[in-house]
């Protein structure tokens, strides 16, 4: 009988592993930047730790919606002059226009397993919306001088609800509530990106620090 039971609980053990491995990803990074009109950006990440279950892919959300599922680890898009078809996995411009097309979400990456879907523990990144503006249209609303600048800045804008400033790898360094002025002569000189939220809409301008 001891045999037989021992033989049973060998049979469970080898079909029916005890602990299911739904390891997450490793690593989640985040790049943006922009060139001339364009959103280039990579949400990258490495595959989980081995030893793991069937891995099938990976969900990227954007908060709690899920935008797609990829089988490699990473979504892009960026600049591909040779063949711009291959310039992009996840529809171009689209992931970074979430919610109101302006403010910035959470992302959020799992790793699927199996044949049910089974997902893995959630890894996030904060992910700031696009940096440059559609309203071209709006323009001659928005005006920042002098340009180049010593560091002072004055900006005339209708309904501005804030001010952002990036550098050229798109990353946030300084945010300001709406003011006709901001000081920026703290920073290093150089060319940065000035993104003006307003009723408007947004509108982005470089500028140098000189």
């Amino acid at each position: 009988m001891k045999q037989k039971l021992v033989t049973f609980i060998l049979f469970l053990v080898s079909t029916f592993p005890l602990f299911a491995q739904i390891n997450p990803v490793q690593n989640l990074s985040w790049y943006h930047g922009y060139d001339y009109g364009n959103n280039y950006f990579t949400l990258a990440w490495e595959e989980p730790e081995e030893p793991h279950d069937n891995l099938v892919g990976y969900n990227v959300y954007r908060e709690n919606d899920l935008f797609i599922f990829v089988t490699g680890t990473s979504i892009y898009n960026i600049e591909s002059p040779v063949n711009p078809d291959y310039g992009s996995n996840c529809g171009g411009e689209s992931f970074l226009f979430y919610g109101n097309g302006v403010d910035d979400f959470t992302a959020y990456v799992t790793a699927v397993y199996g044949s049910e879907k089974i997902e893995s523990a959630q890894q996030s990144i904060q992910v700031d919306g696009p940096l440059l503006s559609t309203l071209t249209s709006q323009k001659e609303k928005f005006i920042i001088y002098p340009n180049p600048s010593d560091g002072l800045v004055n900006i005339q804008s209708e309904g501005l609800k804030a001010i952002q400033v990036f550098d050229l790898n798109g990353r946030m360094i300084k945010q300001f509530e709406p003011s006709n002025q901001i000081d920026l002569s703290e920073i290093s000189k150089g060319i940065y990106v000035i993104k003006l939220i307003s009723e408007l809409g947004v509108r982005v301008d470089k500028v140098v620090i000189r």
